[in-house]
């Protein structure tokens, strides 16, 4: 398989402040790419400028053959990247068919008609075609993570990137979601995913890279990096001479 992204030397930040240090890494079409990291490495910087929300200082960013780093957020959704937040941001006094129909017609450019069967399609895949008509704003935590990600989808992404969805939920409800990347899994949909919670990465991610100081600290199969020194070291504060 190729890779259907590469970060090429990508620095980016806030105003002065470079979060991202010269980071590069590849992903490869249809796998499951984990990323984990201690607070304030820059995993959500990484993937806000993926996404087109925080502008590339330097490097380049390259999706599906095409350098993308100029490019703003809604034609880097168009070309196919649809991602969710770590807190939901629903159109809270909007319905959960009228949150998916928002990406399914201005993210993935259909028809109210031909959108209506495709947020339809989309809310059967992630559970939640009987809670259609019901408000936004009145979701429980797991089904409004379970909207953000309907929403992503809507957008009919070919990399969908997932900002911590198994954040705040119990441990019944996580499974839930593992449960929910593992059909997208099945369906050879490449993702991005940003997680604390240590058991999803090795369950369901393809690979993973741990992230120190805006960079890779290092990247491969999952037991392989959760068990390197490096890792015990930056992520879980255990150094050498514990």
């Amino acid at each position: 398989m190729s890779n259907i992204l590469s970060f090429e030397n990508v620095s980016s930040g806030y105003t002065n402040i470079r979060v991202l240090d010269n980071l590069s890494f590849d992903v490869v079409e249809g796998e499951v790419f984990g990323v984990i990291g201690p607070n304030g490495c820059g995993k959500t910087t990484m993937l806000n400028t993926l996404a087109g929300l925080i502008k590339c200082m330097d490097g380049h960013i390259i999706f599906d053959g095409k350098d993308i780093s100029k490019l703003p957020p809604f034609v880097r959704c168009s070309l196919g990247i649809g991602r969710t937040f770590q807190v939901p941001r629903p159109f809270e006094k909007m319905t959960v068919m009228e949150n998916v129909l928002v990406a399914t017609v201005h993210g993935a450019g259909l028809s109210k008609r031909d959108g209506e069967k495709k947020a339809i399609e989309v809310l059967e895949r992630v559970g939640m075609k009987d809670s259609q008509a019901v408000r936004a704003g009145e979701l429980t935590l797991l089904d409004r993570k379970r909207l953000e990600i309907a929403r992503a989808l809507g957008s009919a992404p070919k990399l969908l990137l997932l900002d911590e969805v198994a954040a705040g939920l119990t441990e019944l409800e996580v499974k839930e979601v593992m449960d929910l990347v593992d059909e997208l899994k099945k369906e050879k949909l490449t993702i991005v995913w940003i997680e604390h919670i240590l058991e999803t990465m090795l369950k369901s991610a393809d690979r993973l890279m741990c992230m120190a100081e805006g960079k890779s600290a290092i990247i491969g199969e999952p037991k392989s990096v959760i068990e390197s020194k490096i890792v015990e070291e930056l992520y879980l504060g255990v150094s050498e001479d514990e």
